[in-house]
C-alpha cells in the first residue's frame, strides 16, 4: 500500500509517499505553507492490488557521511 497527497479541487495525486506517515508530514509541511488550502489537499490511500508494478532490486546500503571519507 502506498500513501498519496491528493488536490481535491483539481482531483489529482500530487505525490506518493511510502508511508502515512510521510504523507501526513508533507501535508503538514504544505498546509504551513499555504493555511488557505486547509480542506483541498488529504493523504488517501493508494492500494496496489493485483497491479502488474512490482518493485525490483534490493535496497542499497548506503554508508554514513563519516564512512569512508578518513574523519
Amino acid at each position: 500500500m502506498l500513501w498519496a497527497l491528493a488536490d481535491r479541487f483539481v482531483d489529482e495525486v500530487i505525490e506518493l509517499y511510502r508511508s502515512r506517515e510521510q504523507a501526513e508530514r508533507a501535508l503538514r509541511a504544505v498546509l504551513a505553507d499555504e493555511p488557505d488550502w486547509t480542506g483541498m489537499m488529504e493523504v488517501v490511500p493508494v492500494p496496489l492490488g493485483d497491479s502488474h508494478w512490482r518493485p525490483k532490486g534490493k535496497p542499497v546500503r548506503r554508508p554514513r557521511c563519516s564512512e569512508g571519507f578518513g574523519l
